[in-house]
């Protein structure tokens, strides 16, 4: 009886120890733009966002030893967020959002290129990291522009046992580049 006991109690330690995979959700864009602000009467029109990876819920996963434990994931329709987002942070740049795409000055697609988030419980240093790949492509009178943006971080986090402990990460890298594509625009 003393063993099954020890057993039990054993088995409930790993179960309320394990990764709890749940859905990472990304907050809003909140307005944190403070770069330069957009030549006067320049008008921006978003014409769209793809998101262009093979798989669009996976972002990432944990890592123990040298395998991929858990994929992380998430519902969220990054199109959407990043389009919202960016719309909000050319409206605080002081771009003119509201035009017609043959009107406008700068007409700008995004595409998401990936996203990866990694969190290790074996580093004592960063023990999650992250990327985004962005790419913007431009066009300007008769020219097309592409830009490339990437955002890497990295920090420690206390132990995890859950996914939206990588979701601030997440939302860090997200505002940070949809910062440098407003930051590129304005210098365009």
């Amino acid at each position: 009886m003393k063993k099954l006991s020890y057993i039990v109690v054993l088995a409930l330690m790993l179960v309320g120890c394990s990764y709890k995979n749940n859905p990472v959700v990304l907050e809003s864009y909140k307005a944190d733009y403070s770069g330069e602000i957009a030549p006067k009467n320049t008008t921006v029109f978003l014409s769209s966002v793809k998101d262009t990876r093979l798989d669009k819920r996976s972002i990432g996963y944990v890592l123990e030893g040298d395998k991929k434990a858990v994929t992380l994931f998430s519902e969220d329709d990054f199109e959407k967020k990043y389009k919202d987002g960016l719309g909000h942070a050319l409206n605080i740049a002081g771009f003119d959002t509201d035009v017609k795409k043959n009107e406008a000055t700068l007409v700008v697609n995004i595409f998401i290129k990936e996203i990866n988030v990694v969190y290790t419980n074996e580093s004592f240093d960063e023990n999650l990291k992250g990327k985004i790949m962005i790419e913007a492509s431009v066009k300007k009178g008769d020219k097309t522009l592409t830009f490339n943006f990437k955002q890497q971080s990295g920090k420690w986090i206390s132990p995890s046992y859950n996914s939206k402990d990588v979701a601030p990460l997440l939302h860090m890298l997200f505002s940070d580049s949809i910062n440098d594509v407003v930051a590129k625009l304005t210098s365009l």
